[in-house]
């Protein structure tokens, strides 16, 4: 299965009034790393016009405090694609140290509001 790597260095408005990132900040390098994730793969989000991705589960485990100015690598890859949903492994490393796993899980919406199948191209892309 493919894998993105994307470097984001912490910012002042990512941490909380201790100094260390707040604990809501890698729920947002996921949500980057997957946008680039399916632009890189040739999918890029919005390009399935008539289905949505909410997420309906999201979990992080903290390793290490990271404060102001830390530059982390965040590695995201599907670790589960099911028929109507999609889990990421979401990894976050700082100096090539495991700081931060975590998971998102998505799943296809239609039109309609009800889960539907993953679209096929999403599915071929994310399994190459």
């Amino acid at each position: 299965m493919c894998e993105h790597r994307e470097q984001i260095r912490v910012r002042w408005v990512d941490t909380d009034a201790s100094g260390r990132i707040h604990f809501t900040t890698p729920f947002r390098w996921f949500e980057i790393a997957e946008f680039e994730l399916l632009r890189a793969v040739g999918v890029p989000h919005g390009s399935h016009h008539e289905v949505d991705f909410p997420r309906v589960s999201v979990g992080a485990t903290y390793r290490r405090p990271l404060r102001v100015d830390d530059v982390v690598e965040v590695r995201i890859r599907p670790g589960r694609i099911g028929e109507r949903s999609i889990t990421y492994q979401c990894d976050v490393y700082h100096a090539e140290e495991l700081v931060i796993d975590g998971f998102v899980t998505c799943v296809a919406v239609g039109p309609d509001g009800q889960s539907c199948p993953l679209p096929e191209r999403l599915r071929r892309a994310l399994t190459v």
